[in-house]
């Protein structure tokens, strides 16, 4: 296997062993799972998904997934990557009604150490120990310069987050970039735009791209075409191969070439010279679609800075733990053992 990163970007290796909770909460799901991290090496564990409808909160989840183990671990930290801003160890989800606060949390885990991290920070801190066959490379770009990357993706909403390398780090930056406005960059975007600003007002980067970003840009695809409107989910619109296929491939390759677009606006607004990767749900799942050359002709379409991005590597993550292992390694062995 290979390192996605030299030496410069990766944690100091430690011998010490510490054991976790780590979780990875979306407005759709709720990961879990027990880490165990030392030697520079992550182990995951009791890895368990709950879907969060019926669930009054977070600490309900875990209580389950408690319960559903032979035995109530000694936890050494508990980091959980959750979908929204935190403001002073506390989370008010941006998809469901919930509140977290890591007083809250550590009641629940009995874990030594606690922190709430934004979900693509999790992701983001992921990105020093994931190998090169655990992400999927777009264009022929391997490596980038400097030590800051950037990633962003599109789920149940739209996340980004900077991950900055170097001695001194890696120290990662959570951002609400998906709250954004959205810049059309040709007619029949701003034909779609106009759809949507006289829906809703202000069109977000999440208002397009997210799942349901997805069903708001079909709706706006279908009309601005003149086609007939049908009632599709998110899978349904991107459910293009097959005999029963139902999507839409005009849809799908709008989704993508906004995706390389504000790929490329994120590349610049985060100086993001070493690399910008793509996760989240949606993303990993349209990889086949993906135009290698038509991504990258719209991510580097970023006039007077075209050697600039033309020169930052894109990757799509695919390993489907990734950002369970960045909660495992969020904390500094420092941070665990204060």
């Amino acid at each position: 296997m290979t390192a996605l990163f030299d030496n410069q970007t990766t944690f100091s290796a430690s011998s010490q062993v510490f054991r976790g909770l780590v979780g990875d909460i979306g407005g759709t799901n709720a990961r879990f799972a027990i880490a165990e991290r030392g030697g520079g090496q992550t182990k995951l564990t009791e890895f368990k998904s709950f879907h969060t409808d019926g669930y009054k909160d977070l600490y309900a989840v875990i209580d389950d997934y408690f319960g559903g183990l032979s035995g109530r671990p000694d936890l050494d930290f508990s980091v959980i990557a959750v979908a929204g801003p935190v403001n002073d160890g506390a989370i008010k989800f941006t998809n469901l009604d919930w509140l977290v606060t890591e007083t809250e949390l550590a009641h629940h885990t009995s874990a030594r150490k606690v922190r709430l991290i934004n979900d693509y920070a999790g992701l983001a801190y992921a990105l020093p120990h994931l190998q090169d066959e655990d992400t999927r490379r777009i264009g022929p770009l391997r490596e980038g310069k400097g030590n800051v990357h950037a990633v962003m993706g599109a789920g149940t909403g739209f996340g980004a987050s900077v991950l900055v390398g170097g001695p001194y780090g890696p120290y990662c930056l959570s951002t609400e970039s998906g709250h954004a406005s959205w810049a059309p960059v040709n007619d029949f975007e701003r034909e779609l735009h106009r759809f949507l600003s006289k829906k809703h007002g202000r069109v977000t980067i999440e208002m397009v791209l997210s799942g349901p970003g997805l069903v708001n840009l079909y709706k706006a695809v279908t009309n601005v075409r003149g086609e007939p409107t049908l009632e599709l989910t998110p899978a349904q619109i991107t459910h293009l191969d097959g005999p029963d296929a139902q999507g839409s491939r005009y849809t799908v390759e709008t989704f993508l070439d906004i995706l390389a677009s504000v790929a490329g606006d994120l590349s610049l607004c985060h100086g993001a010279t070493a690399g910008l990767f793509i996760a989240g749900g949606i993303a990993p799942k349209l990889a086949k679609y993906i135009d290698e050359a038509r991504f990258r002709a719209r991510m580097e379409a970023k006039v007077p800075l075209v050697s600039y991005v033309e020169a930052i590597p894109s990757r799509i993550i695919t390993h489907e733990c990734a950002a369970l292992i960045g909660a495992a390694n969020a904390l500094t062995d420092a941070e665990i053992i204060a």
